[in-house]
Formats: structure tokens, C-alpha cells, sequence
């Protein structure tokens, strides 16, 4: 049986050695075996990178270029930061559904701390993602796309990004719990909000014609992120503070409710996991 008495922080603490050795199966499991390995976490992304780089640059003005804030980019290097980012949310709350279900055995037949389970669910995404953006930062930096001087704020960005994914994959772990069709139905959502964020296409193509929508991407806090993504990493400053500070009070509150939700559960989770 788990320890359904025990704070989710202490038990992190507890077991952080057990979450790194975790981490590290997870992340093995993923690629030790198949050819390429660990480059299919390059290389995923990158095929997808480039049909949406074909795609809408395709649809473009020749020589276009996007703005961010008050600078303009080339549509792969408006692109990228935000993709990426994307990329992990979505991975992130897709692994946190069946964090539980898919380590039901391993709860039920020994005490096993389950609260480390949907953490894992996001960190074992900061790798590929890791890979991928230092790949892109590298090459743009050699081009003279973007300027260093904003990647100091980068750590800050994935701080927040990971508070912003920690307690919906606190809930989420527990929803697939109970109902099953849940993985499913987030999939579904997700890829409505990917459309619904300005992550392949500037704000201003729909605030420009639809100004309500203005008021969508403030809330919107993917919107924010991969706004924030590019303001350090493409136009080298700060991100909005405003920005960082909505965030940062979205997360904790999201965490606050995600982790509400899994306390209460635990002592459901193995008989219904």
C-alpha cells in the first residue's frame, strides 16, 4: 500500500533518489533498444519543425518576417522556442494520465512513495527538450539570429513551465484513476488549445481582425509562455514581468489544486489503479 498520510513534498524529498533512478529507466525505456536511441529525441521534433516551417512559410510573403514585441524574426526562429516548449507541455500532461495506471502493479505490491509518479511525468521531458532548444540556440547563435544576452532568463522559463504542468499532472494522474477515457479527452483538448495559441502564427494575424481575442491570449498561460520563450531566447531580453508574474501565481495556485486533489485520493488509488 502508498503512504497516503505523508506530504507530497516530504515525500519527494524522501525519494529523490528513487525519482532520479526513475527519471533514468523512463528515459532509457524511450530509446535504449531501437537504432538511433536517444537521436529519435532530436528527431521527432525536428520532422515536425520543418513541415510547419514548409507549411506556413509556404503560405508567407518571400522575405517575411514575424514580429516579437517590438523585433521581428524569420518564421523558423519565431517558431522554434515556441514548438519546443509545446512540444513538452503536451508530452508532459499526455505521460502525467497514465502515470498511475501504468505503475499499478509496482503500487499495489509494495510502499511505494506515488506521489513521485506524475513528477516524473515531467521531468523526463526537460531532456529532449533540453536537446533540442541548445541544438537551435546553437545554430542561431552562429547565424546571427539571436543575440545571448536574454539566455540568462531561460532557467526561469522552464522553472516556470514546470510549476505550470506539475499540478494539472497531479490531476490528471488521478482523473485517468477513475475515468479511463480522460488520456483521451486531454489529447483532444490540447489540440485545440495548440490552435488556440499563437505558437505557429503571430497574435496580431487574429488580434488585428478579432481584438477580443487579445483578451483570450492574456489569459491564455500557454500564450504567455511561449511568448516569454521568445522574448529571451529570440529578441535577447527579459520576459514581460507581468507575464512571469501571472505565471508564477497560476502555477502555484494550479499546484495548489492538482496536489489537493492527489492527497485525497491516495488511498483510493490502489484499489481502483
Amino acid at each position: 500500500m502508498t503512504e497516503p498520510f505523508q506530504p507530497l513534498e516530504i515525500e519527494i524529498v524522501r525519494h529523490r533518489r528513487l525519482l532520479w533512478m526513475i527519471l533514468k529507466h523512463e528515459v532509457r525505456a524511450r530509446y535504449v533498444g531501437s537504432a538511433l536511441g536517444f537521436f529519435w529525441a532530436i528527431i521527432h521534433p525536428l520532422i515536425l519543425l520543418g513541415l510547419y516551417i514548409l507549411v506556413f512559410s509556404a503560405l508567407m510573403p518571400s522575405g517575411s518576417r514575424l514580429p516579437i514585441r517590438d523585433t521581428t524574426a524569420n518564421y523558423a526562429v519565431f517558431l522554434c522556442p515556441a514548438l519546443f516548449a509545446w512540444n513538452w507541455l503536451y508530452e508532459s500532461l499526455v505521460s502525467a494520465c497514465h502515470s498511475v495506471t501504468s505503475h499499478s502493479a509496482l503500487i499495489r505490491k509494495v510502499v511505494f512513495p506515488s506521489g513521485i509518479l506524475p513528477l516524473v511525468s515531467v521531468g523526463v521531458g526537460i531532456l529532449p527538450f533540453a536537446v533540442v532548444l541548445s541544438v537551435f540556440i546553437l545554430f542561431a547563435l552562429a547565424s546571427g539570429a539571436i543575440a545571448a544576452k536574454g539566455l540568462f532568463w531561460l532557467p526561469l522559463l522552464v522553472l516556470l513551465q514546470c510549476g505550470l504542468a506539475l499540478g494539472p499532472a497531479y490531476l490528471l494522474a488521478v482523473m485517468n484513476v477513475f475515468l479511463r477515457d480522460t488520456a483521451q479527452v486531454v489529447v483532444a483538448l490540447l489540440q485545440v488549445l495548440f490552435w488556440a495559441t499563437p505558437i505557429v502564427y503571430p497574435a496580431t494575424a487574429l488580434t488585428n481582425q478579432f481584438s477580443w481575442l487579445g483578451w483570450w491570449f492574456a489569459l491564455n498561460p500557454v500564450a504567455r509562455l511561449v511568448e516569454a520563450y521568445r522574448d529571451v531566447i529570440v529578441a535577447g531580453r527579459p520576459p514581460a514581468t507581468e507575464s512571469v508574474l501571472y505565471l508564477g501565481c497560476l502555477a502555484i495556485l494550479l499546484y495548489y489544486v492538482g496536489r489537493t486533489v492527489f492527497e485525497r485520493s491516495r488511498s483510493q488509488l490502489v484499489d481502483e489503479a
